[in-house]
């Protein structure tokens, strides 16, 4: 198990690669129950409730998963699909774990007063974040489907901004 939680590790270090894990259905399985239980642990860290965590964190799986399966398809990689998809969702438990940090550091700050260091800090510390996560999709992408890095980047990014409009979409309306 500490053998897969530092593949993922240098996965997001660009030093591994998402062809090197298994094609393992369980292995995929294993690390979207961990997603899971790692997208509510920040959703309820970010203020969130419950309900509406777990809501974020299966969609937010759901369009990963749904999107990178039309591609696979589209493109003729069905065959990379179940190491792709772990590489990208353990990779994500991986970021989401590290930004347990800074969300936990961005308290909301009483009408009126400036932000303190400790909101800014963690601020700064969320969009370098964002930037690593875009960069280790970017990587995982380039593998999977023999893309440029800069490709896999650009990918990345119109996925989070597809993402994030759908998910605040979705959410909005729910609320």
């Amino acid at each position: 198990m500490l053998a897969l939680v530092h593949f993922f590790i240098e996965l997001c270090l660009l030093r591994r690669n998402p062809q090197d894990l298994p094609a393992s259905t369980t292995l995929f399985g294993l690390v979207l129950a961990v997603a899971v239980v790692g997208g509510l642990l920040l959703s309820i860290t970010a203020g969130a409730s419950l309900a509406a965590g777990l809501a974020q964190t299966l969609l937010d799986l759901l369009l990963m998963l749904g999107v990178l399966h039309l591609a696979t398809k589209a493109l003729n990689k069905q065959a990379r699909y179940v190491q792709t998809a772990t590489a990208l969702v353990g990779a994500d438990v991986v970021i989401g774990l590290v930004a347990l940090l800074p969300v936990s550091l961005a308290q909301p700050v009483a009408t009126g007063t400036e932000p303190g260091a400790d909101v800014l800090l963690a601020g700064l510390m969320f969009l370098v974040l964002v930037g690593w996560s875009v960069l280790v999709v970017g990587h995982i992408l380039r593998h999977a489907f023999d893309l440029s890095l800069a490709q896999g980047v650009v990918i990345a990014i119109a996925f989070d901004v597809f993402s994030f409009v759908v998910i605040s979409t979705v959410t909005q309306g729910a609320a």
